[in-house]
């Protein structure tokens, strides 16, 4: 598997934040991953694809709906590390019909109409030309089959994101110009999901919200969110006692957030799907 630039320094930012990835402030993974599987409509016996499956919570989940008997699942993602972890939850779960593997999801190995449905849970806005990736996945989509995919709303991370961004751009981050330029932030309105599957030819094109929020306890939960995510890859470039002063400056600011029970998270999310007629 070779890698562009800007993959590369996604699988390195994701591949640093593996082993923080399923802390309870990063619920929203989770929650958003059963959300599309649900919308995504599986039924038992199907063979599913999952794209830039992280540790796997989407395909772990979807391995329950399509059973076990003869239903499979393959999760692939670009960080290492994430697959190595997947693979262990999927042993430790006793899910035998989930499997793990390293590859790229704009350039995979699989053959022409192998899958029932491809899922992709907040991975399509990392692909440089999305319109690419959905190319790719209707290829190994078996007609009648579905791509499924979601998105961050243009709440989600809210205020706390902005001010990350305000503050690490001071510290010399090498960022993006433009205001709001993390990758999940390329693609927040139902239209534009839409879309991308109007525009690949799909039919049944369908997009719904999921609300999903909570209360984080403090200004430390927030941190385990900046550092076990994509926010990874701007902190990882500071110098360590540029993080330290970076991460006391900002989180007083997001401790100013908080209220009587805590500090809100938003994470607003869109799931998409389109129907493959070949």
């Amino acid at each position: 598997m070779q890698l562009d630039a800007h993959k590369s320094a996604v699988a390195k930012a994701y591949g640093l934040a593996a082993s923080g990835y399923n802390k309870p402030a990063l619920k929203f993974f989770s929650q958003g991953a059963e959300a599309l599987v649900d919308f995504a409509g599986l039924a038992r016996g199907q063979k599913i694809l999952d794209i830039a499956t992280g540790t796997g919570h989407a395909a772990l989940y979807a391995g329950r709906k399509v059973g076990a008997d003869h239903g499979s699942v393959v999760g692939i993602d670009i960080a290492e590390e994430m697959v190595h972890l997947a693979t262990s939850y999927a042993s430790t779960l006793a899910r035998p019909n989930v499997q793990f593997a390293l590859m790229d999801g704009e350039r995979t190995t699989f053959a022409d109409n192998e899958f029932d449905a491809v899922l992709c849970s907040y991975g399509i806005f990392f692909l440089p030309d999305m319109a690419n990736g959905i190319t790719e996945w209707q290829r190994v989509t078996k007609p009648g089959g579905w791509v499924c995919f979601s998105a961050f709303g243009d709440t989600a991370f809210q205020p706390q994101s902005d001010l990350f961004e305000d503050r690490i751009r001071k510290f010399g981050a090498v960022i993006p110009e433009k205001k709001r330029p993390f990758g999940w932030q390329r693609l927040v309105d139902p239209q534009s999901l839409c879309a991308l599957l109007d525009n690949a030819g799909m039919t049944d094109v369908e997009v719904r919200e999921v609300k999903i929020g909570y209360l984080l306890r403090d200004q430390e939960a927030w941190w385990d969110i900046c550092w076990n995510s994509g926010f990874r890859g701007p902190l990882a470039q500071l110098t360590p006692a540029d993080l330290r002063q970076f991460q006391e400056e900002h989180l007083r600011e997001v401790e100013a957030l908080r209220g009587r029970d805590g500090i809100f998270f938003d994470g607003t999310t869109y799931v998409a799907k389109g129907h493959v007629d070949k």
